[in-house]
């Protein structure tokens, strides 16, 4: 059962809605409507809209950013663990909300410099996996570049595929990374 008034609620609902239609649709009212609960429960865990939409962004960027980071499961073996961070990123869709977040980032440019600080992250993280994996600090900085713009890119092309698809054409795609 969820907590409908719980933060995470409150942030789950505010992801969706931003997914539907762009931040204006992520209002207190409706959210409350959307959650059947007052706008008390709001306040009880924001102290206004802008540490709600600052924490939004947090959130989002702990569902996923972090957990790709700090996934304890990946396997040791270097190249090995590109391919398993690649496999992750998409069976987890987890750059399903980054259309909607750098949609909203186009207008509010204090949350887009939080935005960029996560593009950093990640980037940093991708190219730390092919170091690791013995390539170049300029050939690793490339295929970390070619592999986060791959993925983001994904969410952009409104052509779905099956997961099945959607794994092996990364795998394809890493499987270039990878070669010398």
């Amino acid at each position: 059962m969820v907590d409908r008034q719980s933060k995470k609620s409150w942030l789950d609902a505010a992801l969706k809605a931003l997914a539907r239609g762009g931040i204006d649709r992520v209002r207190v009212e409706s959210l409350a409507k959307n959650l059947g609960v007052t706008k008390g429960s709001f306040y009880w865990h924001f102290k206004d809209r802008e540490q709600f939409l600052d924490e939004l962004l947090n959130f989002w960027a702990e569902q996923s950013t972090q957990t790709v980071i700090a996934n304890p499961s990946y396997p040791t073996d270097s190249t090995a663990r590109v391919r398993a961070v690649a496999e992750d990123i998409i069976r987890r869709d987890l750059g399903d909300m980054d259309p909607h977040i750098r949609s909203w980032i186009q207008y509010d440019k204090q949350r887009a410099k939080v935005v960029a600080k996560i593009d950093k992250i990640r980037f940093e993280f991708l190219r730390d996996l092919f170091l690791a994996a013995g390539f170049s600090t300029s050939g690793a900085d490339t295929r970390a570049q070619s592999l986060y713009r791959y993925a983001l890119g994904e969410q952009f092309i409104l052509v779905k595929e099956s997961m099945s698809r959607r794994l092996q054409r990364m795998q394809a795609h890493v499987d270039l990374l990878l070669q010398e």
